[in-house]
C-alpha cells in the first residue's frame, strides 16, 4: 500500500467557504463516523451542499496519510466533482477513473471514480464517500455494494450521500444498521422548487409540443438556460428539431447516454454556450447550472418514477443568486409517481421549515 505524507489538515484544504449550522452538524457526524467505523447515511435534499459538507472529514483523513474515495454510479456526477474537488484539495494528488477515461490508477491519495472502478481497489481507502448510491445501476446491485466493502478498509468509514436514499438504505436506517443524518434544507435556505403541473392531451405531448414551446419561448426572452427532460431519444431528436426550426438562434442541443459527444455538450452547457439542453434522465443527477429553469415532458411516462422526478426537479433553483428556479410537469395521466415526487418535495420542505 502507498504510504502517504501526514500534515496538518489546514495545509490539505483550501476551499474558504462557510458551512451553514445545519451543513456543520451533518459535517461533524461525518467526522464522528470515521471514529465509530459504522456506515452513515447522508440524506440531503438536492442543492444541500453535500460535497462542501464532507470536506472536514476529507481533510482530516488526508491530512492522516489516509486515501480517500468519492465514488458515484454516475459517470457526469465524478465529471462534476472532480474539478470541485481539485479546488479544494490542490496539494493531494487525485485522479479520475471511469470508462471513459484511458489513464489508469497511478498511486493518487484521493480517487473519484465510478463505482465500478472499485473493483480495482482492496482494502484500500481510509474514508470512501458514496455520492447518488441510489442512482441506477448501483441500486440493487450486489455486485457493487460488494465492491464498496471490499476497496473500504477493515477499520475505514463508509460514506453515503443521497436525497431520495431507496427502500433498503431506508430499511437499514430504521433497523439501527446505518447511522442517518438529515438535511432538509438547500444552503441558501430557501425552499425547494414545487413542480408547476400541466395538463396535455396525448397528442399534444407526441406530436404538437405547443405548450413546450409556449414555455421555451418564455425563457428565451429571460435568457436563462433551459433544460427539458424526456423519456425517450426519439422524442428527444424531435424536439431538438422543433426548437431548431422555430428559433434559429437558439443553440440546442440533445444529449442521451450513449451520445459519444456527451461530455462536450454537457461542458457546452456548463459555459453558456447552449441555451437549451433536452435530455434524458441520465442527466436526472450531477449537473449543476445557476439560474436554470427544468421542464419534464411527458412526465406521466413509466421512464419518470418518483425518485427520478424528485431529482430532476431538483436541478432548479440551486444558485443562491437565483433560488427560486421553476419546474414544470407536463402530463396527459397525473400518474402516481408525480403524486409521490411532489409529496417528497413539499415534506422537505417542512421539514427544512420552509
Amino acid at each position: 500500500m502507498t504510504e502517504f505524507m501526514v500534515r496538518a489538515a489546514a495545509d490539505v484544504c483550501a476551499w474558504s467557504g462557510t458551512l451553514t449550522p445545519a451543513q456543520a452538524g451533518a459535517s461533524q457526524d461525518i467526522i464522528q463516523t470515521i471514529n465509530r467505523q459504522r456506515p452513515l447515511l447522508v440524506w440531503a435534499v438536492t442543492g444541500a451542499g453535500k460535497t462542501e459538507m464532507t470536506f472536514p472529514a476529507v481533510a482530516a483523513v488526508l491530512a492522516s496519510g489516509g486515501m480517500v474515495g468519492y465514488a458515484s454510479p454516475r459517470i457526469d456526477v465524478c465529471n462534476e466533482l472532480f474539478p470541485r474537488l481539485q479546488r479544494a484539495f490542490p496539494t493531494v494528488a487525485s485522479t479520475l477513473l471511469h470508462g471513459q477515461q484511458t489513464q489508469g490508477y497511478a498511486g493518487e491519495q484521493l480517487v473519484v471514480c465510478t463505482v465500478h472502478q472499485l473493483l480495482r481497489f482492496y482494502h484500500a481507502f481510509q474514508l470512501l464517500i458514496v455520492d447518488e448510491v441510489d442512482a441506477f445501476p448501483m441500486v440493487n446491485s450486489r455486485l457493487l455494494h460488494a465492491a464498496v466493502r471490499s476497496a473500504l478498509l477493515p477499520t475505514g468509514a463508509k460514506v453515503y450521500l443521497s436525497a431520495t436514499p431507496d427502500r433498503k438504505l431506508l430499511y437499514q436506517a430504521r433497523h439501527g444498521e446505518i447511522d442517518v443524518t438529515y438535511l432538509a434544507r438547500r444552503f441558501h435556505g430557501y425552499p425547494l422548487p414545487v413542480p408547476r403541473c400541466h395538463w396535455c392531451r396525448q397528442t399534444t405531448l407526441t406530436t404538437s409540443l405547443r405548450p413546450l414551446l409556449a414555455v421555451v419561448g418564455q425563457y428565451r426572452q429571460q435568457f436563462v438556460p433551459v433544460m427539458i427532460f424526456v423519456p425517450t431519444v426519439p422524442l428527444l431528436t424531435t424536439i431538438v428539431e422543433r426548437i431548431h426550426h422555430r428559433w434559429p438562434q437558439i443553440k440546442v442541443a440533445g444529449v442521451h447516454a450513449n451520445d459519444s459527444h456527451r461530455i462536450e455538450k454537457i461542458q457546452a452547457f456548463r459555459q453558456g454556450q447552449t441555451t437549451v439542453l433536452v435530455t434524458t434522465t441520465i442527466l436526472e443527477r450531477g449537473v449543476t447550472i445557476g439560474g436554470l429553469q427544468v421542464i419534464v415532458w411527458q412526465a406521466c411516462h413509466q421512464h419518470f418514477q418518483a425518485n427520478a422526478l424528485v431529482q430532476v426537479a431538483g436541478r432548479a433553483g440551486r444558485a443562491d443568486w437565483q433560488p427560486d428556479g421553476n419546474v414544470d410537469f407536463f402530463y396527459h395521466r397525473y400518474t402516481l409517481a408525480i403524486a409521490e415526487a411532489i409529496r417528497q418535495i413539499k415534506k422537505m420542505n417542512r421539514r427544512g421549515g420552509v
